[in-house]
């Protein structure tokens, strides 16, 4: 997607066009088809454009309003575009050239700041309110797209890539212990803050007012007061999902280069993948699915209720379709720390998922070699098209509270669902949770009170300095990642705005790309449709996820309509360390000789990680790679700035 960047200096100096130009250097790759600044007074904007909708071809901006003075810039794609259209009047003869970004400022002269509900997309924009002298900024509902700001006294300034606010002088380079740490013990990226201090996230469904008194932010949208829907029958449930379904996918197949999709086994995946093929295939047209595969063979690295590899699945979604050509992206010669290397410089922070960077880096490049303009996920589907309902209790605390009846049903459910024996249901639903109970209460011999310590690379030095396990005690994170009983509260640790950075990540890796990531599963109007969708329809028959099994039943074949296994990005992760295993020493070593790194990381326990790997390659080291030894390189790299 295009990028955005601005500044306001509150003492009311003149925004040098020097500043301008050094951001908009800093982000240069973000606009291959056109780049622009505006000025005046304390206040400037600019924009870098990648045009991959037909009407954005030709687009300036940022763009001056003739009539009202008002300046925008803006990156934008409205899935709402002709409702819009029609609601603000505009000409027919216009309707088929004009910019989204002149509909969108349309849309703010018409309905002021308000005009965020009624626009439905990706999109970040600024608009400078001539008359009222005042900035306001504003993100989407839910979009992959992003924002960073930094403020003082003296000014704020805002950026889709941090690249832009690091390029001013005034904005201090300092590593935030805080999120690093988060990111290092699997509890990261939520809310505002960012791996800087100082230099924040505007999250999802918020804007930002500037004026010389200061900085107000606002959230303008709560997906958890959307009211319960009431329909007559199963039946009308599933007609109106598919309807609203049906479109989230049909709207973001605008672009005025192919468009193909990211493919897994799947059902979020699956599920807009078919819908996608069927609306190309009226068009006489084929979908391009990219997958990716591990090199070997890794079922014995992952649980009996897991697959390594994704492939039959695929090919069985690929058959049904009948116009989807997969891509299977293998990255043999990508090295994990190329990947790690190539995030870093795209995000400029660490990211907890370092391990799948090899992959999604060289997915990306491959649908930029095929020509791509947009590449369809459903990376929010986990808690809108296919939400399992609420958690299940556990066996354990059917029998603290005597639910006799209730226990041997529940156990043949969970044998139903993970395909566990009687024995393993009993270990997975008793056992387990019983363990995690003591360890979480009692400091029992051998069992670390901090339980984050089994799958981190952090500092334990740092971790006591910060409090990490007193931190989530009071915050409500739990370090065992066992499901909330509330189901609205766990639905909302997913859905509502500032839990997730994942599509401002794709935002900043897709502009690498030269290509829009678009999720269809992330439309504000699904995730509505989904929210007041009653439980009733999510959960029956002791199965879960049945509003998008029964929906897409005949879209997609049953193996993977009813597939109860989980597939694992990076399964064979472990073979790749030590394929790779001189990248990934040069890496350490250099890490090791960082005073900053030694103070934030236990490399020791990293170095161990990595040797075990170079002993035996065995299913015990898999995740300790992905959540030890690569998370804390992609910090320990990240850390080498400031050194």
């Amino acid at each position: 997607m295009s990028a955005i960047f601005g500044r306001f200096n509150f003492d009311g100096r003149p925004v040098p066009s020097s500043e301008l130009d050094s951001m908009q250097q800093a982000m240069a790759y973000w606009g291959p088809d056109g780049q622009g600044t505006w000025s005046a007074g304390h206040v400037g904007l600019g924009s870098l454009r990648l045009d991959n909708t037909p009407e954005s071809l030709g687009d300036s901006l940022p763009w001056v309003c003739p009539e009202s003075g008002d300046v925008i810039t803006a990156t934008v794609r409205l899935d709402n575009r002709e409702e819009l259209l029609a609601s603000l009047s505009i000409p027919h003869q216009d309707r088929s050239s004009i910019p989204d970004s002149r509909i969108l400022l349309e849309a703010y002269h018409r309905w002021g700041e308000a005009c965020t509900d009624r626009l439905f997309g990706d999109w970040v924009f600024a608009v400078w309110n001539a008359r009222e002298r005042k900035l306001f900024v504003a993100r989407d509902h839910h979009g992959n797209t992003g924002l960073y700001y930094y403020s003082d006294p003296r000014f704020v300034a805002f950026a889709s890539s941090l690249k832009g606010l690091l390029a001013l002088p005034e904005v201090p380079q300092r590593p935030n212990p805080q999120n690093i740490a988060e990111i290092l013990v699997s509890w990261a990226a939520m809310g505002a803050p960012t791996c800087y201090e100082g230099i924040l996230h505007l999250p999802p469904a918020h804007t930002m007012s500037v004026t010389p008194e200061g900085i107000e932010i606002r959230r303008y949208w709560f997906v958890e007061n959307t009211p319960e829907l009431r329909l007559g029958s199963d039946e009308e449930y599933l007609e109106a999902f598919l309807e609203v379904f049906t479109e989230a996918v049909r709207c973001r197949l605008r672009c005025s280069a192919p468009v193909g999709s990211t493919l897994s086994g799947g059902l979020d995946s699956s599920s807009v993948s078919v819908l996608a093929a069927r609306e190309l295939g009226r068009q006489g047209k084929r979908l391009a699915a990219f997958s990716s595969v591990p090199y070997v063979e890794s079922e014995a690295f992952v649980s009996k209720r897991s697959f390594g590899d994704e492939t039959p699945f695929i090919e069985a979604t690929a058959r049904s379709a009948g116009n989807i050509d997969v891509n299977y992206i293998v990255a043999r010669q990508v090295s994990p720390v190329a990947g790690i290397e190539r995030s870093l410089f795209l995000h400029d922070q660490p990211l907890g998922g370092a391990a799948n960077m090899y992959w999604i880096t060289e997915l990306l490049a491959e649908a930029q070699r095929q020509g791509l303009g947009a590449l369809l996920t459903g990376q929010r589907g986990n808690a809108t098209i296919s939400w399992t309902g609420p958690a299940q209790p556990s066996a354990l605390e059917f029998l603290v509270s005597l639910k006799w009846r209730s226990f041997g049903q529940k156990i043949r459910y969970w044998q139903e669902m993970t395909g566990r024996s009687l024995l393993g249901a009993v270990k997975s639903q008793i056992v387990r949770p019983a363990w995690i109970h003591l360890r979480q209460r009692v400091h029992l011999p051998g069992a670390p009170k901090d339980l984050w310590r089994d799958y981190s690379a952090i500092n334990l030095e740092l971790a006591r300095e910060l409090d990490i396990t007193g931190q989530m005690m009071q915050r409500g994170h739990d370090p065992t990642f066992k499901p909330k009983k509330d189901p609205v509260e766990a639905r909302l640790q997913i859905v509502a705005p500032g839990t997730t950075i994942v599509g401002h990540i794709y935002h900043e890796f897709g502009a690498a790309y030269n290509l829009e990531v678009r999720d269809p599963t992330a439309d504000p109007r699904l995730m509505e449709f989904c929210w007041s969708v009653p439980v009733g329809q999510y959960v029956r028959d002791g199965h879960n996820r049945m509003l998008i099994r029964r929906a897409m039943a005949g879209y997609i074949p049953d193996e993977v309509l009813w597939n109860l296994r989980k597939g694992v990005q990076g399964s064979d992760v472990a073979q790749r360390v030590f394929d790779h295993r001189s990248d990934i020493e040069a890496a350490l070593s250099k890490v090791e000789r960082s005073e900053l790194a030694c103070h934030y990381l236990d490399l020791p326990k990293m170095r161990r990680v990595f040797e075990s790997v170079q002993h035996r390659i065995e299913p015990k080291n898999r995740e300790p790679c992905v959540t030890i030894l690569l998370r804390g390189l992609a910090v320990g790299l990240f850390l080498l700035r400031f050194d």
